[in-house]
């Protein structure tokens, strides 16, 4: 009886393994990629960020000088009650711009819109904040958003493979 026990039961295990190696298995072969590679209806078989990936995100650079404001400069509260209207109207003006981008479907014109958009409303963000902040506070806050700015750039330049300690770089451990 033991033994029949033992042999259903390992039957039984083999089936459910089973079952689950041709499940990944064959989702692993999605229908949505041709030939080429690609993937989907990405063009070219690009990762993530919707093609965007070449420029930083406004949203986020809104959101992260916030952030600098709030928890790294730590300005006083009446300061983030003033400039708290400021963020959300830059926010949301980059959101909105964002959103009508990407419905666009062609993404070079949005991106080279959305480089021109931001130059406007970045203009339009210093000058609102310049009457929250102090100069003083207003020059910290820049120094901040750009060096943040090159952190980004080099993480970018990193995942493509270039500069140092990239994929390719010196010591990348890549094929000579």
């Amino acid at each position: 009886m033991k033994q029949k026990f033992l042999t259903i039961g390992a039957i039984a295990v083999i089936a459910i393994v089973g079952l689950f190696v041709f499940e990944h298995a064959t989702s692993a072969q999605r229908p949505d990629r041709d030939a080429q590679g690609q993937r989907g209806n990405r063009q070219g078989g690009q990762r993530g960020g919707g093609g965007m990936t070449g420029m930083m995100n406004p949203v986020s650079l809104v959101d992260d000088s916030w952030i600098d404001l709030t928890f790294t400069m730590q300005v006083d509260d009446e300061t983030l009650l003033n400039a708290r209207p400021v963020y959300q109207v830059a926010r949301d003006k980059f959101a909105a711009k964002m959103k009508d981008a990407q419905a666009s479907g062609d993404m070079r014109t949005a991106m080279a819109e959305m480089q021109s958009f931001a130059t406007t409303v970045g203009k339009e963000f210093q000058m609102s904040l310049k009457e929250v902040l102090t100069a003083e506070q207003l020059t910290k806050l820049n120094e901040l958003t750009k060096k943040r700015q090159m952190e980004q750039q080099t993480r970018m330049n990193r995942w493509r493979g270039g500069g140092e300690g990239g994929r390719r770089g010196a010591g990348g451990g890549g094929r000579q």
